[in-house]
């Protein structure tokens, strides 16, 4: 089992006292405090008969983030190598042209993973969203922007998906709307990935709640903080394993106990460079377990040069 040991915890604080930047003093405490937490990255153990229908699994981006939701959907297909298929939705803002899409079409070429672009709408143009992209809101939009779909996945793009999606797409939600990973131990989630009942928001009008309670607060993390608030008592709470979060710090080894922990070293699903730090910044400032997107990266061209 994974051993957070006092030790450990001491000397990584000890640690990330040196350092000449934010950036450096925080990737020596995390080099030390996270060694160990995951092993057995992207191996199946148990053979299964491939899913008969597609999975729908939804990204929200706009033309800076296209290479980078590349690189986060490759490491789906390739988690789901033979196990599963995707319906892609990427809800993406006007600025992402044909050359962008076409980007993301090459990526999943010779799989039998479909791809759809759809551009978000303008039902939160008056709500505040701080230092985030416009496209922040856009994993609210799902249910009025895929009327035909039940249910779906959302997924940042700062993801490296390690395993297939089909356990936590068969989940029974039952009297809930979503289900996410709590970050804290009063239990709010993080919105990075989530499982959307879009039929019950639909039919709950749930979606002009959260329009309403955006324009109406000043949230610190806006779409976050209106999932949170709107959704109480109907959030299906997710193993961690589904949202391992680098921006955790040694908070992680607070909210989650050593069977959560244990667990997540042998069944990471979703690894979340959710830090202000991401794999793809300058050299020496990436965040520990930067290698595997990396890994990804590599095979899709997009990034030569820049390893």
């Amino acid at each position: 089992m994974y051993k957070y040991s006092k030790f450990k915890q001491i000397y990584s604080t000890v640690a990330g006292l040196f350092g000449k930047t934010r950036t450096a003093r925080r990737l020596k405490r995390d080099k030390i405090r996270y060694r160990g937490l995951i092993s057995t990255i992207g191996q199946n153990m148990i053979p299964r008969q491939k899913y008969p229908t597609k999975i729908p699994v939804a990204f929200c981006f706009d033309a800076r983030g296209c290479t980078k939701a590349a690189v986060t959907i490759k490491s789906l297909l390739m988690a789901s190598d033979k196990r599963c298929d995707y319906d892609i939705y990427c809800v993406v803002t006007s600025d992402v042209d044909k050359d962008m899409e076409n980007i993301i079409r090459d990526v999943i070429k010779g799989t039998k993973s479909k791809v759809h672009f759809v551009v978000g709408n303008h039902d939160f143009d008056e709500s505040p969203r701080g230092k985030w992209p416009v496209a922040m809101w856009y994993r609210l939009m799902l249910p009025k922007l895929l009327p035909n779909v039940s249910r779906i996945i959302y997924a940042d793009i700062d993801i490296i998906f390690c395993r297939d999606l089909i356990d936590v797409y068969e989940l029974d939600l039952g009297k809930n709307v979503l289900a996410a990973v709590p970050t804290r131990t009063d239990k709010y989630f993080n919105s990075g990935f989530l499982l959307m009942d879009l039929d019950k928001i639909r039919k709950e009008k749930i979606y002009e709640k959260w329009i309403k309670d955006s324009k109406t607060h000043q949230y610190k993390n806006p779409d976050q903080d209106v999932l949170n608030y709107t959704l109480i008592g109907r959030v299906l709470f997710l193993p961690l394993r589904y949202n391992f979060q680098l921006s955790h710090g040694s908070r992680i080894f607070k909210i989650y106990t050593e069977t959560e922990l244990d667990d997540l070293k042998h069944n990471l699903v979703v690894l979340h460079y959710s830090d202000y730090i991401k794999p793809w910044g300058k050299r020496g400032e990436r965040p520990v377990f930067s290698e595997l997107w990396w890994n990804v990266a590599d095979t899709t061209g997009l990034f030569d040069g820049e390893k």
